[in-house]
């Protein structure tokens, strides 16, 4: 790359913070993140919401509450399918 980009080394999902109604602490903790060197993008996001939806105890989700995430991105996602190329035949559980 042409930048000089402090990153953070690739993962799947790493928990920052559960729900809270602390404004300060979510913008503090938003401010604190960094780019990482993930390398699928596009599939890294849907990756993180399916943790944020399962993991209740870490996120903070009320019992009863109906779990909803929105993802805004620009970057285009894989074709179906395209995990079979790589060969990746089992389907997430």
């Amino acid at each position: 790359s042409d930048y000089n980009l402090d990153c953070m080394p690739p993962h799947g999902y790493i928990h920052v913070l559960s729900l809270t109604d602390n404004i300060a602490e979510f913008k503090n903790a938003v401010n604190k993140q960094k780019i990482s060197g993930n390398i699928d993008t596009p599939e890294g996001s849907f990756d993180a919401m399916l943790q944020a939806a399962v993991c209740q105890s870490h996120i903070g989700w009320r019992k009863e509450a109906k779990r909803l995430l929105l993802v805004m991105t620009d970057q285009t996602s894989h074709l179906a399918l395209d995990s079979k190329l790589a060969g990746i035949v089992v389907p997430h559980d």
